[in-house]
C-alpha cells in the first residue's frame, strides 16, 4: 500500500528536475541566439555552431524526450493505482455479498431445523399432558443447529477483524453475537441434557428442555427465539444489504 505512493512521488520529482533542465537548456539556447555576436567572438564560428547544436539537439531534444517519458510514467502509475483500487473494491464487494448469502443460508438452516423439530421430534400421547421429545431426532437436528451457530460465530470474528469489510462492524458484530448466543444457550441445554439420557430411553418430557420448548413453541410465544435470534439476524441482514448496495453503487 506504501510502494505506489512512493513511486508516484519519485516520478513527480524526476519530472520536475527534468523540466528544470529543459528550461535551463532553452534559456541557454535563447541566450546564445540573442548574443550571437558576442558568443561568436568568444568561441569562434565553428565552436559557436557546435555549442548551439549541442543545446538544441542534445539538451533540448533529450530533455523533451525525458519529460515526455516522465509524464508517461506518471500516467501509467495513476492508471495502475486506479486498477488496484478497482480490484480491491471488487474483492470487498464480493466478500460482502458472500457473507450476506452465508447469513441468509444459516438463518434458513435454523428456521428449517425448528420446523423439523416441531414436525418430527415432538410426540404426544393420549391421556398425557404436554409433549414428549424423540431423543434421536432431537440429537440429529440440534447438531444441524450447532453447525449454524459455529458459522455465525466465525462470521462475527471475521467482521470484527476487518474494519473495511463492513463499516458498521460493531453494530453488525453485536447482532451476530446476540443471535449466536441464543443458539448457544439452546446447545448448552442440549450438551448438558443428552449425556444424562438413559440408554434405550427414546422419549423425554419437553418440560425438561425449556430452551427447546421456547424454540418449538408457537412463534408469537417463542420470545427468546423471536427477540434474540430472528430480530437480530434481520437487523444484521439489513446492514449487510445496505453495505452491499453502497459498494455496488
Amino acid at each position: 500500500m506504501t510502494i505506489e505512493p512512493t513511486r508516484s512521488k519519485l516520478s513527480r520529482r524526476l519530472t520536475a528536475a527534468t523540466s528544470v533542465v529543459v528550461l535551463l537548456g532553452l534559456a541557454s539556447s535563447a541566450l546564445l541566439v540573442l548574443r550571437h555576436d558576442v558568443a561568436t567572438q568568444a568561441l569562434g564560428v565553428e565552436a559557436y555552431k557546435i555549442v548551439l547544436q549541442f543545446f538544441l539537439v542534445a539538451v533540448l531534444g533529450g530533455g523533451v524526450t525525458l519529460v515526455f517519458q516522465a509524464f508517461n510514467r506518471e500516467a501509467e502509475l495513476k492508471a495502475q493505482q486506479t486498477r488496484q483500487e478497482e480490484d480491491q473494491a471488487l474483492v470487498l464487494r464480493e466478500a460482502r455479498q458472500r457473507h450476506l448469502r452465508e447469513l441468509v443460508e444459516q438463518y434458513n438452516v435454523v428456521k428449517r431445523a425448528r420446523r423439523m423439530l416441531r414436525a418430527q421430534a415432538l410426540a404426544s400421547r393420549s391421556g398425557l399432558a404436554g409433549h414428549r421429545v424423540r431423543v434421536a431426532k432431537y440429537d440429529e437436528l440440534l447438531q444441524v443447529i450447532l453447525d449454524a451457530q459455529l458459522s455465525l460465530e466465525t462470521m462475527r470474528h471475521v467482521v470484527r477483524a476487518d474494519d473495511k469489510l463492513f463499516p458498521a462492524q460493531r453494530e453488525l458484530a453485536g447482532y451476530l453475537k446476540t443471535a449466536g448466543d441464543c443458539l448457544r444457550s439452546l446447545l448448552t441445554e442440549y450438551e448438558d441434557f443428552l449425556p444424562g439420557v438413559h440408554a434405550g430411553e427414546a422419549e423425554v418430557d419437553l418440560a425438561k428442555l425449556p430452551k427447546l420448548a421456547d424454540l418449538v413453541g408457537p412463534y408469537e410465544e417463542s420470545e427468546e427465539f423471536r427477540e434474540l435470534f430472528v430480530h437480530p439476524v434481520h437487523r444484521a441482514l439489513t446492514l449487510m444489504q445496505h453495505q452491499a448496495i453502497v459498494a455496488a453503487g
